[in-house]
């Protein structure tokens, strides 16, 4: 996903399955909103992991092998190589 591309969430969706995890959770109504606030962030960083991961996967395993393909030992590896690679970048 690019930067300018707008992310859009299904309200009904969303609110749903925040209310089944806060009927499970027994949250206060007090709590209600900043745990709803919690659950959208990790909502929105598990989505922009998913295509951070999906966009690594497209370019450095294209000209190789697709990340479906590799053994599990070589796709460890391959990761490993590719957070070497991330955190000499930043």
């Amino acid at each position: 996903m690019t930067v300018n591309e707008n992310t859009q969430i299904d309200p009904e969706k969303f609110a749903y399955h925040f209310a089944t995890v806060a009927s499970q959770m027994n949250y206060s109504q007090q709590d209600l909103i900043p745990e709803a606030k919690k659950f959208l962030l990790s909502y929105l960083t598990a989505y922009y992991l998913i295509g951070d991961f999906n966009t690594l996967e497209d370019t450095q395993f294209t000209a190789n092998k697709k990340l479906s393909s590799l053994s599990f030992d070589e796709m460890v590896d391959k990761i490993q190589q590719l957070n070497s690679k991330q955190m000499l970048d930043n």
